[in-house]
């Protein structure tokens, strides 16, 4: 068990070479579902009164795989649109994500797992990516706490120098979990992102990107042969540099065999 922990870290390690970071509002749970397939949808919008920082917008389509107990790959296509006027949205990258779980669930202090990603630019003239980094999380008082710390570089044509460090925290109230019915569940909580910048050279607070706000996390069962999991909410702009509200929401269906 312990070999194969090693390996994984060491080769997603191996990957991080020489950024403004670029991040999915995504909270990466340590989980793998050995067997799953899935195909999942990411997105969020940006509004802003300042027409420069308003009308960004991100979309992913995933599909994922659990290859082994602690293995599951995704391959993921992203379409972006930059903030601003007579911006439109354009086909930005393919990317190869990969999640290995460490721990069971409450098999110790806290559950550990590691994320690693390769993206490939479509845009000419950008840079390729890597992102790499711990997932961790803290069951304690009906509250599930996962935290993601996660580096990201440029890599080839164009690509900037230093990793960059990027975060993101969220809080499930567990204890507030509601049923409705025999296939609906649904429990609050909040979500925290959170782009300082360059590793020794964080940006001001006013420059970095820092967003906040409630969510809410379900589960829609026995869709066909599969369940639906989602979860959506608003964040909110804590610094000048991004936009004063952005909606996002995170659709999963999910077949087990």
């Amino acid at each position: 068990m312990k070999t194969w922990r090693t390996t994984a870290v060491s080769v997603a390690a191996a990957m991080l070479v020489d950024g403004v970071a670029k991040a999915d509002f995504k909270v990466w749970l340590p989980d793998v579902n050995f067997g799953e397939v899935a195909i999942e949808t990411v997105g969020n919008i940006g509004f802003d009164p300042r027409a420069n920082r308003s009308g960004e917008q991100s979309h992913t389509i995933e599909l994922e795989y659990g290859v082994t107990p602690w293995w599951q790959t995704e391959l993921e296509f992203e379409f972006e649109r930059e903030p601003g006027v007579r911006q439109s949205l354009y086909f930005s990258q393919i990317t190869s994500e990969n999640l290995f779980q460490f721990t069971q669930r409450g098999e110790y202090w806290l559950d550990a797992g590691f994320f690693a990603e390769y993206g490939f630019s479509t845009k000419k003239g950008e840079p390729n990516e890597i992102t790499l980094g711990p997932v961790l999380r803290k069951d304690f008082w009906g509250l599930s706490n996962t935290i993601n710390l996660f580096f990201e570089q440029d890599i080839g044509h164009n690509a900037m120098t230093g990793a960059q460090f990027l975060w993101a925290w969220e809080t499930r109230v567990d204890a507030l979990t509601m049923r409705i019915g025999d296939r609906l569940s649904v429990e609050p909580g909040f979500q925290y992102y959170s782009q300082p910048g360059k590793i020794g050279h964080f940006s001001s607070w006013n420059d970095q990107d820092n967003r906040i706000g409630p969510q809410l996390f379900g589960k829609i069962f026995d869709i066909g042969p599969g369940t639906l999991e989602w979860n959506a909410g608003v964040l909110f702009g804590l610094t000048n540099s991004v936009p004063k509200l952005t909606p996002r929401w995170q659709l999963e269906y999910e077949i087990h065999f």
